[in-house]
């Protein structure tokens, strides 16, 4: 290994190309974290050598790159093991800035800066490599585009947007600000030929990086894990690209076939698997989500997010796995993981992701995965064991269970789906067997008398009170009826209004009004006084009385109920001439007779008629 310090124009002042391996993460740098910060760096330097005082190197970070023998005819290369991110960045500086130059006449410089941004060799038999950096495969394009393109018009045009706005790809849009920043600290003043020079040598001069240029002795892969890029961790999806792409350069695989056919999917869909979810610290790319269920559907134990990807190399590793086989694996179940967020062919099964979403338990997705690779072949086993799991995590959330211990529950419902080929009915049975309460299967009994005397609406989140309405609406729905589209249009009303004191108060005193209130407390978040309506019939009736008053005032809450709402959950309403406490409990009572049959629970495997 040699380390040095190199300045831009060492970096960049020969042919000589450095080359992303196709392996590696793309660009991923953005405004406000990484090119605007950089920017206020160079910038400052230029400032004082403007103003004649003295100026110290800015180191950018470290670089490594790795010998990469080529043929003749070919222009020497690099492999940039780390460092893709800064250097990437800093052509697009450097081309930016050569455009302005042109554009604003200072032909001489606009010429120099092309020296560190272009390869001249009339021997060279490949015309990419006139370019001296080389992004991974999914950047080429793009970075290709920005660097042919003269302007950010021309760059525009290329992309087909409109001026003045952002293209939408990031190797697009640095070259963008860049040359927006360049060009308005250029002609802050009349000084222009005097502040081109002293960008140019801000940026050729006194950007410095350490340069690490390994040797055959070296392994680039340890190295590389070591390091990160400048505010922008890698994420554990990445180390695990890098790991298995390394494993499989290292066995003479070809990996630029292995890219193209297991993971190129993976950049291509960049707006599912690149997305970040959760809240806070937890966020993270939906990628590294499904390596997560991914390893805990193949180890059998729960990983930790913090862990992955020592876990993932324990797991290939460890078990003396081949590359080749683990990322044909790794994108077969991807692509089984990504159905489960896409339209199925069986409503029943578009029901369950549905409704599992708004439960939120997402230790569960490890054994869906698993039992959709073991059931492809198989859809009514499938949507039988989907059914049951869906009833036992309704029922547990209605009766209010701890979901605690729920990554621990489906890890061994993980095992048992693999121990045991009994299917739908073997799965319904350990269901049914367990009577320990972080994982037991609540009876009619227990079911019942949550859904009717829980305060739910106080207990549960708004989402899962609204997934139990809409399961409620789709089961009594008429399949003659036009299908209801539910949207955030379609708010939770209470039909005894919350503020019942004030707009609802009891007619009676003394000593019956405490009990009579208390229940009333209760009985109004339970499952009988809930249910849906628009957000205009819900704002128009909300805290209304519940009939017409007899001198002709405002029409009732069950009539304007009635007269505009379409839901088979509303229609029994008719001829119920007052809400009371009750009518609550009938209604919760025809309501639990739906819900019973959306979550049967048999008492017996053998029982079930789904």
């Amino acid at each position: 290994m040699h380390a040095g310090t190199l300045s831009v124009k060492n970096i960049f002042g020969t042919n000589i190309r450095q080359i992303v391996p196709l392996f590696q993460r793309p660009y991923v740098w953005r405004r406000d974290t990484q090119w605007m910060p950089f920017w206020d760096d160079i910038r400052a330097v230029a400032d004082r050598l403007l103003e004649g005082h003295e100026v110290r190197p800015h180191f950018l970070g470290a670089i490594v790159v790795d010998l990469w023998p080529q043929p003749m005819g070919h222009v020497e290369c690099r492999l940039l093991i780390d460092g893709q991110q800064r250097l990437t960045t800093i052509q697009l500086v450097l081309e930016a800035f050569a455009d302005v130059c042109l554009e604003l006449g200072s032909a001489p410089y606009h010429q120099a800066l092309l020296q560190y941004t272009r390869n001249n060799d009339p021997l060279s038999t490949d015309q990419d490599e006139v370019f001296k950096v080389w992004p991974t495969n999914s950047d080429q394009d793009h970075f290709r585009r920005v660097m042919l393109a003269v302007s950010p018009e021309e760059l525009r045009k290329e992309y087909q947007v409109g001026a003045h706005a952002a293209v939408g790809n990031l190797i697009a849009d640095a070259y963008l600000f860049f040359h927006v920043e360049v060009r308005t600290w250029l002609l802050q003043d009349e000084r222009l030929d005097a502040r081109v020079d002293k960008l140019f040598h801000a940026l050729t001069d006194f950007v410095r990086l350490v340069a690490i240029d390994l040797d055959s002795q070296d392994d680039a892969q340890l190295i590389f894990e070591t390091l990160n890029a400048r505010g922008t961790p890698l994420q554990p999806s990445d180390l695990v690209k890098n790991h298995l792409f390394h494993k499989a350069d290292v066995e003479h695989h070809d990996i630029l076939k292995l890219y193209h056919q297991y993971w190129k999917p993976f950049d291509a869909d960049a707006a599912f698997w690149r997305v970040e979810q959760g809240r806070g610290h937890a966020r993270r790319p939906v990628l590294d989500t499904y390596l997560q269920n991914y390893l805990t559907a193949k180890t059998e134990d729960e990983v930790r997010t913090a862990h992955l990807y020592s876990a993932f190399k324990e797991y290939v590793d460890g078990g003396g796995l081949s590359p080749v086989d683990v990322l044909a694996d790794f994108k077969a179940y991807a692509d089984i993981f990504r159905q489960f967020f896409q339209p199925h062919q069986h409503p029943r099964v578009n029901a369950f992701f549905r409704r599992l979403a708004a439960m939120d338990v997402v230790t569960a997705y490890p054994f869906l995965l698993e039992l959709a690779a073991r059931y492809q072949d198989q859809p009514h086993e499938f949507e039988t064991i989907l059914v049951d799991l869906e009833s036992w995590l309704v029922r547990r959330l209605v009766c209010q269970l701890s979901t605690r211990g729920y990554g621990r529950v489906f890890v061994d419902f993980l095992k048992a789906l693999k121990e045991d080929e009994g299917g739908a009915e073997h799965f319904r049975s350990s269901l049914l067997a367990s009577d320990a309460d972080f994982a037991r299967w609540p009876d009619d009994a227990e079911f019942r008398e949550a859904w009717l005397t829980a305060p739910l609406y106080r207990s549960l989140l708004t989402a899962r009170i609204r997934m139990i309405l809409e399961a409620l609406e789709d089961r009594m729905r008429s399949e003659k009826a036009e299908a209801i589209l539910f949207t955030e249009s379609h708010p939770i009303e209470h039909l005894m209004p919350r503020g019942w004191r004030t707009y609802w108060p009891l007619d009676v005193a003394g000593e019956e009004y405490m009990p009579v209130a208390a229940t009333r407390d209760r009985v109004v978040n339970t499952m009988g006084n809930l249910t849906l309506l628009t957000m205009k019939l819900n704002s128009s009736v909300s805290n209304g009385p519940w009939l017409t008053s007899m001198d002709g005032g405002p029409q009732g809450k069950r009539d304007q109920i009635l007269k505009f709402s379409n839901l088979a959950i509303n229609q029994h309403l008719h001829g119920v001439s007052a809400w009371n406490e009750k009518n609550i409990e009938a209604r919760g009572n025809v309501l639990f007779d739906v819900a019973r049959q959306v979550w049967p629970r048999p008492e017996t495997a053998a029982s079930a008629t789904y």
